[in-house]
């Protein structure tokens, strides 16, 4: 095997100085630190990417059980009987909310969190030939109107998680 010197003397171009050490091939200092603070990053954005898919799946589950939590509810206020115009509007409230009410309260949610009916309103119109619409006044029940069973009424749930981050609401068609 050649050594330094005499392939220095072989190639014209290759001049070799006899204090010349061979390169090292490893890694600097800066490099590494490099390459951790890369790696550092890495981990820290797989971290992030983690904690917010946890964060929102807790969110997707609680708007879950505020949702099951209303059909439940909307459930029970169609089974109980229809409270008529005549009776008043924060009677028919009233008796919507207990039904409402009467429906367990999920195990995951504290006693804080609240169900209401927030509205009842009734379907008509003011003319003959006017556009049927949902107003809090209409009432074509009781004296000088026949008795019909498909008077509607459109009641308004709401659902209030205990620290109010989740409120739903969804509006049901009741009739008989």
């Amino acid at each position: 095997m050649a050594s330094h010197r005499e392939r220095a003397a072989t190639s014209p171009s290759a001049a070799v100085d006899d204090n010349e050490l061979p390169t090292d091939s490893g890694f600097s200092m800066v490099e590494m630190l490099v390459t951790i603070v890369l790696m550092g990053m890495t981990v820290v954005a797989v971290l992030v990417g983690v904690q917010t898919t946890i964060h929102a799946t807790v969110v997707d589950r609680e708007h879950a059980i505020a949702f099951a939590w209303l059909q439940s509810a909307s459930d029970e206020i169609y089974r109980t009987a229809r409270i008529p115009c005549t009776s008043g509007r924060p009677a028919a409230i009233a008796a919507y909310d207990t039904a409402a009410n009467s429906v367990s309260k999920p195990s995951a949610w504290s006693n804080a969190a609240t169900i209401a009916v927030t509205d009842v309103e009734y379907l008509g119109k003011v003319g003959v030939d006017d556009d049927f619409e949902w107003s809090p006044t209409f009432c074509f029940e009781g004296t000088g109107y026949t008795d019909s069973p498909l008077y509607t009424q459109r009641v308004t749930v709401q659902v209030t998680s205990a620290d109010g981050g989740i409120v739903k609401t969804i509006q049901m068609v009741k009739s008989e």
